[in-house]
């Protein structure tokens, strides 16, 4: 769909302010008559008609004449524009990704020199797009969404550029797997195309996304239609090697390869540039993997790849790195194929790109599974089953928002054929078939993943100590989310939620139950992952805890601190490690103290080791156990013995020494003065 819209790039980056552009002769002319800014305009429109032709000696010759001007004139906009054109100079001469970027904040630096911020969404359009292009997806992200507001905001609005920085935004998404955001992407696309009247483009564009959305999803089927209508009638005459590829792609998948290899053989290569030949060899190059024609497809690949580096285009040459590991796997070069993962794997994990780190992982884990490494093998598996299980998450979710969309257009274009029909009978029909689809589509859902888990458990069933030990992580780590959400919390703070309202204490009421919402969906968020951050980790202790005191009349207070150096959001832990010797704390030790007690919680790293001591000044285990003795109604955390459980899983085989440490306090006098508990984990970063 990108293609749709690549216009030549610097009719891209002036449209705005050189509409009216004149010929080079009538230019020309008129430069020795005008003085000042306007000969700097002048000037400038001259670099970009020669830029547009691609005589790039004459773009030089004007460019450094209109650098000199702006500079002697003191015009920072002229300086603005000289930038913006030197990156596209480089963009275009040499594909450096790094010192186009470099040119472009030259440009936003010159920006900020001048109040005249006319074309800055363009410049920072361009960051992103340059960013993206490097697989810099946060900061893409961040200079794409402000370019896109800046663009909304402006007064002489052009519609056209919330198209570009969406699409742009829409690649980033469609890369990273994550369904749902590229759709609502694609929605406000769609809704600025139809506010501007473009009724072609918004037409098209919503057969476009549906038929994305349901190839993305594997659902090529019900694909076909939207893009075939879209194939024969909306797209006449465009030509798009993109589109037309994906088209042959969506044909290939959906076992039509007969019809898939006409589009192929539709493809003129001699009048092509280089930029669609790569498209189209690495999408040949799959319809040949598809057929397991294993030495037919690897040059396509490696033709493809070459083109791919020397346009220094990191996604493409990502998908041509996988393509070529998974055929060196099939044909069982397996050197090969770890190699090309890995660097696969390299790009795709700082740009969090699930879809294809899950790929390199499966081949990661099939290869060494064939060269009897168990651990390496056993290792990539529990990746790619965690990536495969977040990727089929972010499918389901982006199926029913498909499901959503595609009938909310049909229920649109039904009111405008049938403005009489009954509004009501049509939402009823249109909730009972989404219902029945979501459904049909959990079901599908939970058969397939048993499926999966069972089929790969299977192939390492001669592994069973490593089988052995997944399955009881597995387990343990489930029973720990049913330990932090065990009826007791949860019954306890909804009758705190009761009494506060019971006692017209609303803020009180509202509070807890907004921070114990919070709280439930943190829990079940971090539950998800095998390792989280330390940071959200301490942020749900630290909600929790917030609960407690206020449940409790702010009976205790409490502190959580760590070392300045301690870098928590890549420090990587098992989710809801430290609540249930929180919870102990309080309930044991706190809350039968008279006085207002204290719990301190600390977090350091020592020797390649991450310790917690959390220390309460409660009346200590001996105590706590009499009351207990006493009391009808005992609180037992079970989750202290799963967490420990888990903690020793995440040491072995590496200690025999318990990770987690008891110790009795004391005062000078004997009497007990508190509980302190020593955790420790291994270091592990993200």
């Amino acid at each position: 769909m990108r293609k749709l819209y690549a216009i030549i790039f610097t009719q891209i980056i002036f449209h705005t302010a050189f509409a009216q552009l004149l010929n080079i002769d009538s230019l020309k002319k008129v430069l020795p008559s005008i003085h000042d800014t306007a000969r700097i305009i002048c000037l400038h429109q001259l670099t970009v008609q020669y830029l547009f032709e691609k005589r790039m000696d004459s773009v030089n010759y004007y460019l450094n004449i209109a650098y000199k001007e702006s500079i002697k004139k003191n015009y920072i906009h002229g300086l603005v524009l000289v930038a913006l054109s030197e990156a596209a100079v480089e963009y275009y001469s040499s594909n450096n990704n790094d010192k186009t970027e470099g040119l472009i904040k030259k440009s936003l630096y010159y920006f900020n020199q001048t109040p005249n911020k006319k074309e800055i969404n363009v410049a920072y359009w361009w960051l992103g797009r340059i960013q993206k292009n490097k697989c810099n997806y946060d900061e893409a992200l961040t200079n794409l969404q402000l370019a896109y507001q800046l663009s909304i905001k402006d007064d002489d609005h052009y519609y056209q550029w919330d198209a570009y920085c969406l699409e742009s935004i829409t690649d980033i998404y469609r890369d990273r797997g994550d369904y749902t955001n590229l759709l609502n992407t694609q929605e406000k696309l769609i809704s600025a195309e139809k506010k501007s009247g473009d009724t072609g483009y918004y037409s098209f564009h919503e057969l476009w996304v549906l038929g994305l959305m349901y190839k993305l999803m594997g659902e090529y089927s019900t694909a076909l239609p939207f893009w075939r209508h879209l194939f024969f009638n909306e797209m006449n005459g465009f030509g798009i090697t993109w589109n037309q590829m994906e088209y042959a792609e969506l044909l290939t998948y959906a076992n039509q390869p007969d019809s898939a290899l006409y589009y192929y053989n539709k493809f003129d290569s001699a009048k092509a540039s280089i930029k669609d030949i790569r498209y189209f060899l690495v999408s040949k190059g799959e319809f040949y993997l598809y057929l397991k024609q294993y030495q037919t497809a690897l040059p396509y690949f490696q033709k493809g790849l070459i083109y791919h580096q020397q346009l220094n285009d990191l996604v493409q040459t990502k998908r041509s790195l996988l393509d070529i590991a998974k055929t060196f796997a099939a044909l069982g070069k397996y050197d090969s194929a770890i190699n090309y993962a890995k660097q696969a794997l390299s790009i795709a994990i700082p740009a969090k790109s699930l879809p294809s780190m899950r790929d390199g992982y499966e081949v990661l884990y099939n290869v060494y599974d064939h060269l009897h490494q168990t651990d390496s093998a056993y290792n990539y598996y529990r990746r790619f089953i965690s990536k495969q299980e977040t990727v089929l998450n972010n499918q389901t979710m982006g199926k029913m928002a498909a499901y959503d969309y595609e009938h909310k257009i049909k229920e649109l274009n039904s009111e405008k054929q049938l403005q009489q029909q009954s509004l009501k009978s049509e939402s009823t029909q249109k909730n009972i078939l989404i219902a029945g689809m979501v459904l049909l589509f959990l079901l599908s859902f939970i058969v397939f993943r048993n499926f999966m888990l069972k089929r790969r458990n299977e192939k390492l069933e001669s592994e069973k100590k490593q089988s052995a030990l997944f399955n009881k992580a597995s387990e343990l780590e489930m029973q720990a989310l049913r330990s932090q959400m065990n009826p007791h919390f949860i019954f306890n703070s909804l009758n705190s939620i009761n009494r506060f309202i019971l006692q017209n204490e609303r803020a009180q009421a509202s509070e807890y139950l907004t921070k114990f919402s919070k709280l439930v969906r943190l829990i079940l968020q971090n539950s998800q992952s095998e390792l989280i951050p330390l940071e959200r980790e301490l942020e749900s202790l630290n909600l929790y805890l917030e609960l407690e005191a206020l449940r409790f009349n702010y009976h205790f207070d409490y502190k959580i601190s760590f070392n300045k150096d301690l870098d928590v959001s890549a420090l990587q832990v098992p989710p809801l490690i430290l609540q249930p010797y929180a919870e102990n704390a309080i309930w044991h030790g706190l809350m039968h103290k008279e006085e207002k007690g204290l719990l301190n919680i600390e977090v350091a790293e020592e020797n390649n080791q991450l310790y917690f001591k959390i220390t309460d000044d409660g009346i200590g285990r001996k105590n706590a156990a009499a009351f207990a003795s006493k009391s009808a109604t005992k609180h037992k955390s079970m989750g202290l013995q799963i967490t420990e459980n888990r903690i020793a899983i995440m040491q072995q085989p590496k200690t025999i020494t318990s990770p987690v440490t008891i110790n009795d306090l004391s005062n000078a006098d004997g009497s007990a003065a508190g509980t302190e508990v020593i955790i420790k984990l291994p270091v592990i970063y993200d």
